[in-house]
Parts: structure tokens; sequence; C-alpha cells
């Protein structure tokens, strides 16, 4: 009796489930979703990677100058690329949500902070052609009317306090992409992506991995847009919100993926954005503070796979390779031989040498 009780409330979890997301409010059926991409990002955003017509009521369109046409899955979304390239783009389409057709979103009418769900952000944003509809629906759902210009500014002015309830929620996600990645997909494929819609289009053009369904190729993706993620952080160089490279000035917690380290023995520590800058800093260390090597304690690289701050007199660099850090072209490092060559065989790179081997002039 047990049993069948256990397989009733278990089958009925799933129904539930899916009865769940299947009245999700964004979502739509394929048939009443109008996509406008033609390659194989058309059914994806191409900013955060998640399906189009699952969160099709919240939908935005760009066409950019160059005739080239994107869609993504929210207000949100669209305002990531818009704070960049908004000189770009020679018009933007929303869906309206109640004939679920694009219309132009300059002369929308937006329901922004309704009791139904937000895609991307806490705050829900729901276009209408008419105010008439606009008002229809705040008053069944609450919320404020605004016009589209309105509503970007309010999307862009807390896109970092969405964006940070991101990053903690694709932690664990990251962690699962790791672990498919490593198991399922070719390894050479790692390189540096602009967002997650970029990384998983990447798969799937070339065919990266093998038997992934469309949660796991999310899980991948998020994971190679963003490797951080998934890093074990008390393993990694603990850089100083305020530290700036030395040679060049950028602040170096921007770029933990490349940081590099001088610790001297009077306790003060030295940051990098890269390799490069290190080196520099190490063959002329009177051109950027008052010392000289011989005050040096350790230095410290961050490998280029775990992320793990690494010796960096015990490390392997490739050279030329081409995969650019902060600065441009850099000195990847690795704590292994073997990972540095096959990674120099991957990406095309020139040379693997030891920190000995490597030359001022190789820098410049």
């Amino acid at each position: 009796m047990k049993k069948v009780l256990g397989l009733f409330i278990f089958l009925f979890g799933i129904i539930f489930s899916n009865l769940n997301a299947a009245e999700m409010f964004q979502t739509v059926e394929p048939k009443d979703a109008t996509l406008v991409k033609t390659d194989s990002s058309k059914e994806f955003c191409n900013v955060c990677g998640m399906h189009l017509t699952k969160y099709y009521k919240t939908n935005h369109t760009a066409e950019f100058k160059n005739g080239h046409k994107e869609q993504y899955c929210s207000l949100h979304c669209l305002a990531e690329v818009h704070k960049n390239h908004a000189q770009k783009i020679k018009n933007i389409q929303v869906v309206d949500t109640n004939s679920l057709k694009l219309i132009d979103a300059s002369k929308a009418f937006y329901v922004v902070g309704s009791s139904k769900e937000g895609t991307m952000s806490s705050v829900s944003e729901y276009a209408f052609l008419t105010k008439v509809e606009a008002e229809k629906f705040k008053k069944e759902f609450g919320g404020e009317i605004y016009n589209f210009e309105e509503a970007l500014k309010l999307s862009k002015d807390k896109l970092t306090k969405d964006n940070d309830i991101l990053d903690e929620k694709r932690v664990p996600i990251a962690i699962k992409g790791k672990k498919i990645f490593e198991s399922m997909c070719d390894g050479t494929q790692i390189k540096e992506f602009n967002s997650i819609g970029e990384a998983k289009q990447y798969l799937i053009d070339n065919n990266s991995c093998k038997n992934l369904d469309s949660s796991m190729l999310q899980a991948v993706s998020i994971y190679l847009y963003n490797p951080l993620y998934a890093a074990d952080k008390s393993k990694m160089i603990n850089i100083p919100k305020d530290a700036k490279c030395p040679v060049c000035g950028m602040f170096v917690s921007k770029f933990p993926k490349w940081a590099a380290q001088i610790q001297l023995q009077d306790g003060h520590d030295h940051y990098f954005d890269g390799v490069k800058d290190m080196m520099k800093f190490y063959f002329n260390p009177t051109k950027y503070h008052a010392h000289s090597n011989e005050q040096i304690l350790q230095m410290n690289v961050t490998d280029y796979y775990s992320l793990e701050s690494t010796d960096a007199k015990k490390a392997y660099y490739v050279i030329g390779s081409n995969v650019y850090g902060p600065m441009g072209e850099e000195l990847i490092p690795f704590k292994n031989e073997d990972e540095a060559k096959k990674f120099m065989t991957d990406h095309f790179g020139k040379k693997v040498v030891s920190f000995d081997e490597i030359k001022e002039e190789m820098i410049k």
C-alpha cells in the first residue's frame, strides 16, 4: 500500500509540475509565436539562452542598421544590448500581450510591476497595443503604465540588481553544466563568450556535445559563458575590489579569470589583469613601483581551466593563441604542462614556455 501511495504522489508531482509549466503566463503554443531569426539560435534568446516561445509574451525584437535581426525573451535582455549598442539599432518591436503579434515598441503601452511573473526580472513588464487594453490589464493585475522609453530606462536602472539575483541562481546550474561539459562535450571548445546565447549557438553549430536535452544544453552554456559560476572561490586569487593593475590602471577584480599577483616580503601585494602585465612589471619593477625583484615573496597566476591560484614560477604558458585576455594577446597560464600543450594545439598557439623561458621581448 505504501509503495502504491508513494507512486501516486510521485506521478502527481510530475503532473502538477507539468501543469505549472504549461500554465506559465508568458508561454504560448509554438504555432502562435512569431520568431524573426532564421539561424540555429532562432528558438532562444541570444543574451540569456532562454526559450523564446516559453517566454513569448515578453519577447522583444531588434532590427539593426546592417539588416541583422535578434529576438530577446525580455525587456531585461533587450536592455543589456541597448545600453551598449543603441546607436546600431534601427527599430524595436514587442509582443502585444493580447494579440501575440509584434508591434512597434515605441507606440506600445507597458504595464510594469503587475502581479504576473516577470521574465529575467523580479518586476514584470507586459506591453499592449492600446492604452485601453493596458488599463484593463492594470485594473486586474496591478502595476503602472509607462511608454517604451520609460519602461526601458526602468529596466536599465535595475540591471545590476537583477543580474546579481540571476548570478546567484546560475551558480548551481553552472556547477551541473561543468560536470556535463567535462563528461559529454568536446573540451577543446572552451573559449570566451559574450553571452549565454552565444555559447549555446556555438555548441549547436559546432556539434560540441552529444545527447543533451534542452536543460542540459542551457546548463553547459551558462558554465561556458562564465566558468566563475562553477569555480571554487576559496582556491582563486583573492582580489580586493579597489585593486588596480599598476601597469595599465584597470580594476583587476573585473577580470578574475585572468588575475595575477605579486606578493612582497613587506606584506604588500600587487594585482594584474593578466600575465602579460605582471611580466612587464617583473622585468621593470622600478618603473611601476620603488622596489626590486629581490623583495618578491611569491608570484601567482590563474590556471586557465580550473581558475585556481597557481605558483607562477611552476606554471606553463601558451604564447600566441587565438584566446585573448582583457589586454589583448596574452600568455595563457596552466599548472599542468600537458594541458598547456593540448590548449596550444586546440587554439593555434605558437609555443609553450616555462616561467624562466619568458623573455621581455615576448611581451612587448
